[in-house]
């Protein structure tokens, strides 16, 4: 609740400021004005509020934080007052508007600071009520530069509404106690204090709670993806049944057959039918499924850990909730707030790692990813590539865009190179011929296409490679799991 004007009163009584030097004037909030004034061999600082629901003026003992840049009010306020006297103060028609009569270098102003709420102000005049600026410019109002300010004439309804207010009993107290030299003040600014500190606390606990579910609904998506993984992942020993199969069946299988019918090791009822590649061996085609099959183990693996990992880090947070709506530390409360935000960022960039677009092949020690169309490739543009990153696309021809991931400070190896133009090659049109002109430039060297489709852009500073589609080395690059198999 604001200040009422007998409370008003009571603060100016207690100070008497007539007479006092303005120091220094600093603006800690937008809604917020200091005066650091120097009266009677004393150092003062009168607060001003002007937040609804809590305007108020006093004097404080509070340190406040030093904005980076002075506001507009405050450096006007500090060129014109600053070495002032304050020569008047009125507390005009009891209306909760108060005027200071401010004296500096032979200048008159006057201070009008109007404790109303929703339209609480604080105006500079010259001495005839030219407003030079105003914390909050109305022109609706008439606030602003130029124009004359003049308080409203009392209302006798408001005048006898007014009159019925009482102190409120906090300050009743304090000024009967009378052990302090400002005893109003000292309990204004505690009341309040102790008011803000719990609003303090209850954003503080809102932000915590949201942060906090934000972070145990990616946990529970999380954890779902991982339980659907899992479940994925418990046919993985069918890559060995089918490997061993081939195994047994070694002598009946023809070279060049795509092909194989053959009995399960394991349950004679059951016949297996196998694709093979062609271009392998029976045991070679045996040793691409056992690979598989190791794979897909290790990756079930990996995903049994993550997911005890990610059930416990999501109970941990569950627990931090209810313990945040608890907890009354506003530090122990904002380093819960910065952990899962945090933890958050990592989160979506992880998951985004995961829901890459396109295929990801690996060249070495280093990534290559694929777009197969115009959005993937758009995606990938936006999201997932950097300047110094290398595009590959086949010269004059249509096919998909082709990215290495480079790491700051590397260069790209020729077999990465030339790995990279085999995938740009048998994915594109001239993948039947067998042979095409592969341009290549860094990711920054591209232009996007004015008015063109998603994903078009223009190279510059390009560099061209021939590249012959080598089998071999695509074979070596396929990831598992991109052919399909029975």
């Amino acid at each position: 609740m604001s200040l009422n004007w007998r409370e008003i009163d009571l603060v100016l009584d207690e100070l008497s400021l007539v007479g006092a030097r303005v120091q220094r004037i600093a603006q800690p909030r937008f809604s917020q004005l200091t005066l650091e004034l120097y009266q009677r061999r004393e150092a003062l600082t009168l607060l001003i509020v002007m937040e609804q629901g809590k305007t108020r003026v006093h004097r404080t003992t509070a340190g406040f934080s030093k904005p980076r840049t002075p506001q507009r009010f405050q450096q006007l306020l500090q060129s014109r007052l600053r070495g002032g006297t304050i020569t008047e103060v009125e507390h005009v028609h009891r209306d909760r508007i108060i005027r200071f009569g401010v004296s500096r270098a032979g200048e008159q102003y006057q201070l009008w600071t109007r404790l109303w709420g929703g339209s609480a102000n604080v105006i500079l005049t010259d001495a005839e009520g030219t407003i030079i600026d105003a914390m909050y410019r109305r022109p609706k109002r008439g606030e602003v530069s130029g124009s004359v300010f003049s308080p409203p004439p009392p209302g006798e309804e408001a005048v006898r509404k007014a009159e019925a207010l009482e102190v409120r009993a906090f300050l009743e107290q304090a000024v009967s106690t009378g052990d302090d030299r400002y005893p109003v003040s000292a309990a204004i600014e505690a009341q309040y204090a102790s008011r803000e500190r719990e609003e303090h606390l209850a954003r503080l606990r809102r932000d915590a709670d949201k942060a906090l579910a934000s972070r145990e609904a990616t946990l529970r998506r999380r954890l779902e993806e991982l339980e659907r993984r899992g479940r994925e992942g418990e046919h993985s020993g069918r890559y060995k049944v089918i490997a061993d199969a081939i195994m047994t069946a070694l002598h009946r299988i023809d070279p060049g057959s795509g092909w194989l019918e053959a009995e399960n090791p394991y349950d004679p009822s059951e016949l297996l039918e196998i694709q093979l590649d062609p271009t392998l061996s029976g045991s070679d085609n045996a040793e691409r499924y056992y690979r598989r099959y190791k794979k897909a183990r290790a990756a079930r693996e990996a995903a049994e850990q993550e997911l005890s990992e990610t059930a416990a880090a999501l109970e941990r947070v569950r627990a931090q909730r209810h313990r945040a709506e608890q907890l009354d530390d506003p530090n122990e409360l904002e380093a819960l707030i910065g952990t899962a935000r945090k933890r958050g960022q990592r989160g979506a960039s992880e998951n985004r790692a995961a829901t890459l677009p396109g295929l990801q092949f690996h060249s070495g020690k280093l990534q290559l990813y694929l777009g197969r169309t115009a959005t993937e490739n758009d995606e990938l543009l936006r999201r997932h590539v950097r300047g110094n990153d290398l595009w590959l696309h086949v010269r004059d021809r249509p096919g998909p865009y082709v990215f290495v991931k480079v790491p700051k400070g590397k260069s790209v190896p020729l077999e990465t190179l030339l790995d990279a133009g085999n995938v740009a090659l048998a994915h594109s049109k001239a993948k039947a011929e067998g042979r095409a002109l592969i341009q290549y430039t860094q990711v920054k060297n591209l232009r996007r296409a004015k008015d063109g489709p998603k994903g078009r852009v223009i190279p510059y500073h390009e560099k061209t490679i021939e590249v012959e589609l080598d089998q071999e080395r695509l074979q070596r690059l396929r990831r598992p799991g991109d052919e399909e198999s029975s």
